[in-house]
């Protein structure tokens, strides 16, 4: 039984190719299930994103806080000198 030429190279290109295939899902598997360093950089990334948002969320809050006392604080003590000039 002869090998030709043509048969080798197909044989080579298919295997070559189906093992590349075979390995592009493997890793593709093992990123869904959170295997891989690539999963869990991203999980991390997601994690630290929502914690970010949350932050700058309770900043607003606060800020707006801030600025509503300064202003009923900027109220009070208008109304206190107005008081003291009449």
């Amino acid at each position: 039984m002869e090998i030709k030429p043509l048969d080798f190279f197909l044989g080579l290109t298919l295997g070559t190719g189906l093992g590349v295939l075979l390995t592009l899902a493997a890793l593709k598997v093992r990123g869904w299930l959170g295997y891989s360093a690539a999963g869990r950089l991203k999980s991390e990334n997601r994690s630290l994103k929502k914690r970010l948002a949350e932050k700058d969320r309770h900043i607003g809050r606060m800020l707006s806080e801030t600025e509503r006392l300064a202003e009923r604080l900027g109220q009070d003590k208008g109304q206190g000198a107005a008081a003291g000039e009449q």
